[in-house]
C-alpha cells in the first residue's frame, strides 16, 4: 500500500497536529511517484502543502534520494546547479558564470553544469549562452561523460537526466505555485561530484541547503562522501557569486556544517579585450569582478581555503585575459 496518504495527512492537518515527513517517509513517497504508484494530483497536493509551511532539510533530502538512484553515475569533480537565471535588462548582467565555469575546466577540473530553461521565463539562462564558450549540450549522460573526457566541462539539461524532476518543475504553471521541487533539483548532483556550489535568493534557503547536503554525506550518498559543498547567495538566485555584497556563505565538511561571513569584493581588474557574452563596456568591471569572485567560491569549495581561493582566482582571471579567444 502507497505511503502517499499518510504523508498528506501528516502534513495537511490542523497548524496543531501537522509536522514535517521524516527524511526516511520523503524518500519512499518520491520513490513510489517513480514507479508511477502515486497520482500527479496526490503528489502536487503533497508538494504543495510542504511548500506553504516550509520544506525541512530532511525533506529536502528524502527527496533527493528518492530521485537520485534512478540515473547511472557520470565522473566530474564539481556540480554547478544553474536553474535561477538572469534578469534580463536589469543590473544583473550576463550568465557571468558561464566565463568562470569555462576558466575553471581549462584548468583541468571536470564540471557539470545542470540546469533547466523556463519557458514562461523572462531570464536568460545558461542554456541561451553556451555556444558563446564553447559549451557543449549534453544529450544524456552517456554524452555527458564523452564531453567531460573531451572538454572538461558539459552542460546538462534536467529533462536530459531526471524528466522526472523536470515534469514536477513544471507544475509551477499548472498549479501557480512553486514547489519544494525547486530546491530538490540544485541537489542532485547528477555526476556525483565531490565539490560545488549551490546559489539561491531567500534569505535562510543558504543554511537549508548546507543542512540538506549533511543529511545526504550522512546517509552515504551513493557511497560518495562528498568534500565540500558551498552556499551562498547568489545574484538573483543563480549559482552565481555576487561580488557586491556582504554575506555568510555555508558548507559542509568533515561531517560538520561551517559558515563564515566574507566581505563584498569589488576591485579595479584587469580586463580582457572584449567578453565573449557582449557584455558592454561599462559593465566589463562587473563582469570581472563576477567571474573572479564566483571562480573563488569554486575553487574555495576545492580547496577550502578563502584566501588561497581567491589568490588562484586572480591569477586564473590574469591568465584568461592575457589569452586571446576565439569567441571574441
Amino acid at each position: 500500500m502507497s505511503i502517499i496518504k499518510e504523508c498528506i495527512r501528516t502534513v495537511g492537518r490542523g497548524s496543531r497536529g501537522r509536522g514535517p515527513l521524516t527524511q526516511e517517509q520523503a524518500k519512499q513517497v518520491m520513490e513510489e511517484f517513480v514507479e508511477g504508484q502515486i497520482g500527479d494530483d496526490q503528489m502536487a497536493m503533497l508538494m504543495m502543502l510542504i511548500r506553504v509551511r516550509d520544506e525541512t532539510p530532511e525533506e529536502i533530502a528524502g527527496f533527493v534520494e528518492g530521485l537520485k538512484p534512478h540515473y547511472p553515475d557520470i565522473s566530474a569533480d564539481f556540480d554547478w546547479p544553474l536553474y535561477a537565471g538572469k534578469r534580463v535588462g536589469q543590473s544583473s548582467g550576463k550568465p557571468w558564470h558561464l566565463v568562470a565555469a569555462s576558466i575553471l575546466a581549462e584548468h583541468g577540473v571536470r564540471v557539470v553544469l545542470h540546469g533547466d530553461l523556463d519557458k514562461e521565463s523572462d531570464r536568460l539562462h545558461a542554456k541561451d549562452c553556451l555556444s558563446a564558450l564553447n559549451i557543449s549540450k549534453a544529450e544524456d549522460l552517456t554524452h555527458a561523460q564523452q564531453l567531460l573526457d573531451r572538454d572538461n566541462i558539459a552542460y546538462l539539461p534536467l529533462n536530459h537526466f531526471c524528466p522526472i524532476a523536470k515534469k514536477m518543475l513544471d507544475w509551477k504553471h499548472r498549479y501557480g505555485l512553486r514547489t519544494p521541487i525547486n530546491t530538490v533539483i540544485r541537489a542532485l548532483n547528477p555526476a556525483n561530484a565531490p565539490f560545488g556550489m549551490r546559489g539561491s535568493f531567500h534569505p535562510g534557503f543558504q543554511e537549508l541547503h548546507a543542512k540538506v547536503e549533511h543529511l545526504l554525506a550522512r546517509h552515504g550518498r551513493d557511497n560518495n562522501d562528498y568534500q565540500r559543498m558551498l552556499s551562498f547567495k547568489g545574484q538573483g538566485g543563480e549559482t552565481e557569486y555576487n561580488p557586491k555584497v556582504s554575506q555568510t556563505v555555508w558548507w559542509v565538511e568533515s561531517d560538520t556544517i561551517h559558515s563564515e561571513y566574507v566581505e563584498e569584493s569589488m576591485a579595479e581588474l584587469v580586463l580582457p579585450s572584449c567578453c565573449p557574452l557582449q557584455t558592454p563596456q561599462e559593465e566589463m568591471q562587473l563582469m570581472a569582478n563576477t567571474v573572479v569572485s564566483t571562480l573563488t567560491a569554486a575553487l574555495f569549495s576545492i580547496c577550502g581555503d578563502w584566501r588561497q581561493a581567491s589568490e588562484k582566482a586572480h591569477q586564473y582571471w590574469n591568465g584568461y585575459c592575457e589569452t586571446p579567444h576565439l569567441s571574441c
